[in-house]
């Protein structure tokens, strides 16, 4: 029996009449932009995540420009970012006109090192953008405590950490500003692109929601150079179906790592962590493995797909100038290997697993 990396008609086929109905309403209505399910689900999703406001927009990459641009960079204001994340972490940074500044990851836990962040400030740091990788929270108290000992804003990246808890508070919550992707295969997904940028803040909340909508205050009143990147309102409509599953398939998650912990516990692989007062809500399953492509070659043989997230550093992308060392990044990103991982991976495949490990 194959297992995919990913299979979202697993995931969508017990629900898929409620989101044929929701979909229905929506194409009714003849509302597709803009339309009440939008405003039914950031209002939601804010509730969800424990803050004021939610403003949908086009993409979770659209979702981190936002947020940097209503912090009114200037071309010498720096961000600090992780130097292992997602492509759009760092060039969200470089699109506003900002400077990036990478600071290097935790060996064990894939995020942001409080300590080479302290490290990275100079007096142009303006923000610090800190990513839940993989679905792990973030140290927040001590990032935190360094942004207020510096004056610095948070912009959290929530993409893989939909309902993830740091401390029983859900990230996206801290910062000044979250950003959240809903691309298909998130623990929260839609059924094309849609993001979101969560914040407590009603002035910041009211511009992000102009500048997404070609700069618009009020229709035809234009008070920003915007842009056009807004959460569809078929996208919305699924997304408030999906949300009432979420904590029930974050807990999937949870069981299908604790299925993956048990069965690997005597190999030589590195499982991954889960800090004291957090909850990893798996949005991604990682080991490091010494011989990474071995193993995913051998994987791939018994029809198990495996992943990398990712093969490359941010400081490593062509245009990017910085020749510094991230040590524990760059240790880790040869071994690092994506097992299966999704909320509907069933008894049958995950059997499959078992008997191609153990055997």
């Amino acid at each position: 029996m194959a297992v995919p990396f990913v299979d979202l008609n697993a995931i969508h086929a017990p629900i898929l009449g409620e989101i044929n109905q929701a979909m229905a309403e929506v194409i009714s209505n003849n509302s597709y932009v803009k339309g009440e399910a939008v405003n039914v689900f950031e209002q939601n999703f804010a509730q969800y995540i424990g803050v004021k406001y939610a403003v949908g927009c086009a993409n979770g990459t659209d979702a981190l420009e936002l947020a940097l641009e209503v912090l009114d960079l200037e071309a010498s204001d720096e961000v600090i970012v992780p130097v292992h994340s997602w492509i759009s972490t760092a060039s969200a940074v470089l699109r506003v006109g900002a400077k990036v500044v990478f600071a290097d990851t935790l060996y064990h836990e894939f995020t942001i090192d409080p300590s080479a962040i302290e490290q990275k400030i100079t007096a142009n740091t303006k923000a610090i953008i800190v990513v839940h990788l993989y679905g792990n929270p973030c140290r927040m108290d001590e990032i935190m405590a360094i942004a207020k000992k510096h004056n610095l804003e948070i912009i959290e990246d929530c993409a893989q950490a939909h309902g993830a808890l740091y401390r029983g508070q859900k990230v996206g919550s801290f910062g000044v500003m979250s950003c959240f992707s809903f691309y298909p295969s998130k623990n929260l997904g839609a059924l094309g692109d849609g993001g979101a940028v969560l914040t407590n803040d009603s002035i910041l909340a009211e511009k992000i929601r102009a500048i997404a909508n070609c700069g618009q205050s009020k229709k035809n009143i234009i008070r920003y150079i915007g842009r056009n990147s807004r959460l569809d309102s078929l996208q919305a409509a699924v997304l408030n179906v999906k949300l009432k599953y979420l904590d029930e398939w974050n807990e999937s998650r949870r069981e299908l790592a604790a299925f993956y912990n048990n069965l690997l516990k005597h190999t030589d692989l590195e499982l991954p962590t889960e800090e004291k007062d957090t909850k990893h809500v798996y949005h991604l399953y990682v080991v490091k493995a010494k011989h990474r492509d071995i193993m995913a070659e051998k994987f791939a043989k018994h029809g198990i797909e495996t992943a990398i997230h990712y093969p490359f550093l941010l400081h490593e992308i062509q245009g990017i100038n910085d020749n510094n060392t991230y040590k524990n990044a760059q240790q880790y990103k040869m071994q690092i290997l994506s097992l299966p991982m999704y909320a509907s991976l069933g008894s049958a495949r995950q059997n499959e697993m078992a008997a191609f490990i153990k055997g």
